[in-house]
């Protein structure tokens, strides 16, 4: 029996992160590779993978294949304690996480195991796609203090929305690089970053946050899913932004966001 030949991507390869998507079925990868070059996924060589070391605590590995027709029934069976809350939940099974996106697909995720399972049931809502791969990043980054936002950067710092006003884009924030990760590309955080919070009642004038209420608008608006709440280094990092940061809240009828180019 042959051996299978994967194919790799690794996330923000240059930052060295142990961040990795890995694919069997070529046609099923093509399918999604416009989504991953958008949110930061480089391919790398299947040998740089093979002698490697995994960390157990830093490596993730996320195996995505197609849904089976068992797995495909799961993703699209009605979950009247969640669904109306919207397509995403977030279930316990064992000593295993299962995320499920109603009608996309279902992640399996246990905190011990390096390898971890996506089963996609369909690559044609690239919104969705984005979310849920989101969603991985949280969860994989979370033992290194990297923390996500939905939202959009700006010069000053960046925006943090709800994911339905930022059209599912997300940005990261890794204080030990001193790096905002958006889809633009990496940035550098400013010694004066700002932090947006965006209010419809406003008019022409923006409001300073005190670093108490920056703490409490940070912590509710992660990207980040837990039964358990935020590991320790999260919450540092969050502590920290509503720390050395300054927060506004500004009228949202005067944020003219650049044109998004990943959906041009």
């Amino acid at each position: 029996m042959s051996e299978a030949k994967y194919s790799y991507y690794q996330y923000q390869k240059d930052l060295g992160y142990e961040v990795y998507l890995r694919f069997e079925d070529f046609d099923f990868e093509n399918q999604l590779t416009d989504t991953l070059d958008i949110m930061g996924f480089n391919k790398v060589e299947r040998s740089s993978i093979k002698d490697q070391s995994f960390n157990r605590y830093h490596t993730k590995v996320l195996n995505i294949v197609k849904a089976s027709p068992r797995v495909a029934k799961q993703i699209d069976r009605a979950d009247y304690g969640f669904d109306k809350y919207g397509p995403e939940s977030l279930s316990q099974m064992g000593s295993y996480d299962v995320y499920r996106y109603k009608n996309i697909g279902m992640m399996v995720l246990g905190e011990g195991n390096y390898l971890w399972e996506l089963g996609l049931k369909s690559t044609s809502d690239e919104s969705a796609l984005r979310v849920i791969l989101t969603r991985f990043l949280s969860f994989a980054l979370a033992s290194r203090g990297i923390v996500g936002f939905w939202g959009v950067p700006i010069d000053e710092g960046f925006v943090v929305m709800s994911q339905k006003n930022s059209s599912s884009e997300a940005i990261f924030i890794d204080l030990k690089n001193n790096t905002i990760l958006t889809f633009d590309g990496r940035k550098k955080i400013s010694s004066e970053l700002q932090i947006l919070r965006l209010d419809s009642t406003l008019n022409n004038s923006m409001k300073k946050m005190k670093p108490e209420e920056l703490l409490s608008f940070l912590s509710m608006n992660t990207t980040h899913l837990s039964y358990n709440g935020f590991e320790f280094n999260v919450k540092e990092t969050i502590y920290e932004l509503s720390r050395d940061a300054s927060g506004y809240i500004y009228p949202e009828g005067n944020f003219k966001p650049r044109l998004n180019s990943t959906e041009s």
